[in-house]
């Protein structure tokens, strides 16, 4: 990927330098700083190549953007590739801020390990290096990478090169450790004593940022069930309204700023909300890609069924040929759920979304559950190892001592990791063998800092004692995060059904109160079919921003969306009972 990157900005730069350097004196005030930036984000790229490749990517949306404002009309469309260019200023800030914001997350683990090993006799450096090639903290391991090199390459010594890499990374907690680190060496203090306090210290910074992200989720969310669902449901009603009144009063409300608010700026909000969640969440440095790519998996599925099931009853000028058959199942499943014309679009719409999404809330729910809760259970094993380490026994004997006893869902990782001891494995073969089946991160850290610790110190009481206390704080820290988030996930199921039940509900009211007034107004399966689907996108939406900020992961919200969705089916069948009337408008 490296190289596909580099013979890009290459080819962009000795072919399209000439924008570039345009593009580089309007920005001539900003130059210098673009290239701290540039160097802060980790991208090795020369300023004056990376306005080439800026150049690049304005010439060709230019390119793309010529047919579509021919066709359209809207000559003003040629306009838009200009903000290429403030955006591609920007994308050094927006990834030197997200490698902050990593960095961030990794140094207090990367702290835990540095003053463990410290207290088996390693030196800060020596912990680095062996967390050079860690894939629990990548982040932290490219920065160390960069420090051998400035070591073994270029000659400086090591309290140098590390402060010089303080300086160049964009976190203040890095910074802040590894200056601190070499002013207490150069001084003569207690190294020990300094990284234990410091990394105590940074675990209290985390513990205060994940009760503020606590409040600010529960603002997030509820301004966000303001802005989606609650006006949605009041344009939805003025919209019906001004619909069945044309022939008095329009107020400016057709289908068309309907449709454009429903599909296009409804969506557009609910991926500004998952944005602001994600960029105000403290995220693990490892993520599980199963689940999206899943979902990826079976998105041509979905939009298939979207093409089948949904258009040729809310667009059926397009005459699909091949959808007739799955147009009939759709009409025959709104026929067994006792429901009218009219709510075929909305059903098609959800059969659509459940088939694409019901796979990848399948394969979170599978990746998730393990390790899920391991975390308290590790540190309960921790305690009782430290305390059996201070009879003066081996860590293989007190780890096979404690194999007998209870800590729930670790207990079988535990009976697995003795059975290896007596079999002779080294502890690394033990860590491998509880990687491949867990996959908690915070519970990957803790065995990962154990191993290191053993194979460096022997597993000295006083460095298993700073590890359990560590990780003590670990999971007092996650169960807090968990326990602040979870009461945020009763709020949009209400503001949902809320949603659904008062405008089908209305629906009907229209329908049957208003059919004397409105002569000139639309028959009511125009109306059912205009007005359901937004609706199932709508809960479908929640559920994803649901997901988001109550967890912290996005695939978390496709188990929301597809239980939002059939509630959303089934709120219309229920609702059907009570709205059904041989009345129709027009």
């Amino acid at each position: 990927m490296a190289n596909k990157q580099g013979s890009l900005t290459g080819f962009a730069y000795q072919r399209f330098s000439w924008i570039g350097n345009l593009f580089s004196k309007l920005y001539t005030s900003k130059r210098l700083k673009l290239d701290q930036t540039l160097e802060v984000a980790g991208l090795k790229i020369y300023p004056d190549a990376y306005f080439a490749l800026i150049g690049l990517c304005f010439l060709l949306i230019f390119i793309a953007f010529i047919p579509i404002a021919v066709l359209s009309g809207v000559y003003l469309l040629m306009l838009a590739p200009l903000a290429v260019i403030p955006i591609g200023i920007m994308i050094p800030q927006i990834m030197a801020r997200d490698r902050a914001a990593k960095l961030d997350v990794e140094i207090p683990f990367a702290g835990t390990y540095i003053s463990v090993m410290a207290t088996g006799g390693l030196s800060p450096y020596n912990s680095l290096k062996r967390l050079s090639h860690s894939e629990l903290l990548p982040n932290l391991a490219k920065a160390v990478k960069d420090i051998e090199v400035d070591i073994e390459i270029k000659g400086h010594d090591p309290v140098t090169s590390m402060e010089k890499s303080a300086q160049n990374l964009p976190s203040n907690d890095y910074k802040d450790l590894m200056l601190g680190y070499t002013s207490t060496l150069r001084t003569g203090g207690d190294v020990i004593h300094y990284l234990l306090v410091r990394t105590e210290t940074m675990f209290n910074d985390m513990a205060a940022k994940v009760k503020a992200f606590g409040d600010r989720a529960a603002v997030l969310m509820e301004s966000y069930i303001a802005l989606s669902i609650l006006v949605t449901l009041s344009l939805t009603i003025i919209y019906m309204i001004s619909i069945a009144f044309s022939s008095y009063w329009q107020g400016g409300f057709t289908p068309e700023t309907f449709l454009l608010y429903a599909y296009f700026l409804v969506p557009a909000t609910s991926i500004a909300f998952i944005y602001l969640a994600d960029s105000n969440q403290i995220h693990e440095p490892i993520n599980e890609w199963a689940p999206y790519k899943v979902f990826f998996a079976t998105f041509p599925i979905m939009i298939f069924l979207f093409l089948t099931m949904f258009v040729p009853f809310a667009a059926p000028a397009l005459n699909l040929p091949f959808s007739q058959p799955f147009a009939d199942f759709i009409v025959w499943l709104r026929t067994s759920l006792g429901l009218e014309r009219g709510y075929e679009a909305a059903i098609g719409m959800s059969v659509a979304l459940l088939a694409g999404t019901i796979p990848a809330a399948i394969a979170h729910y599978h990746y998730t559950k393990k390790g899920k809760g391991i975390e308290k259970d590790i540190a309960n094993f921790l305690r009782d190892l430290t305390e059996a380490r201070k009879t003066g026994a081996s860590p293989e004997k007190c780890l096979e001592n404690l194999a007998g006893r209870n800590y729930g869902a670790f207990t079988q990782h535990l009976t697995v990791a003795s059975r290896q001891i007596r079999w002779g494995l080294p502890f690394k073969v033990i860590y491998d063998t509880f990687r491949s089946k867990i996959k908690s991160w915070m519970a990957l850290i803790n065995v990962y800092i154990l191993v290191d610790a053993i194979e460096v110190g022997g597993g000295t009481p006083e460095t298993l004692e700073t590890l359990t206390s560590f990780s003590e704080n670990l999971a007092s820290l996650e169960k807090e995060r968990k326990a602040m988030l979870r009461p945020l996930v009763i709020m949009p199921y209400i503001g949902a059904a809320i949603l659904l039940f008062s405008t089908i509900i209305f629906l009907g009211f229209m329908r049957t109160i208003l059919y004397s007034f409105g002569s000139r107004s639309m028959p009511f399966v125009d109306f059912a079919t205009l007005i359901l689907p937004p609706l199932i996108l709508q809960s479908f939406l929640t559920g994803l921003v649901t997901g988001k900020i109550s967890t912290g992961v996005a695939s978390a919200g496709f188990k929301h969306a597809a239980i939002l969705v059939a509630i959303a089916i089934a709120l219309m069948v229920v609702t059907g009972f009570f709205t059904s009337s041989p009345i129709a408008f027009g």
